[in-house]
């Protein structure tokens, strides 16, 4: 696989979780809105469970990459997921 389909790949993988921590925060939204603080703490777990397994999975698929690149002269960009309103205090939302 070529270096920009490797790049590609990673970039789809990573927009993929991050649409799926969309989702849970919406989730999450709901559970703050409703009231269901039960709920609330244990989606807040969740939420911050696969936001970091994201982040975890991309950081290394990029640091592989990285190492491929650097083999070849491609350059790797940095950076994680965005966060989100994931890490807001669940109370004062």
């Amino acid at each position: 696989m070529h270096h920009q389909e490797i790049r590609k790949s990673i970039d789809d993988v990573t927009q993929a979780i991050d649409d799926l921590n969309k989702s849970f925060e919406k989730r999450l939204k709901d559970l703050r809105e409703s009231g269901d603080l039960e709920g609330l703490n244990e989606w807040t777990k969740a939420c911050q469970a696969m936001r970091d397994s994201g982040n975890i999975y991309i950081t290394w698929a990029r640091h592989y990459y990285g190492q491929a690149a650097e083999s070849s002269g491609a350059e790797d960009e940095e950076g994680f997921l965005n966060e989100g309103a994931v890490w807001d205090d669940p109370a004062s939302g």
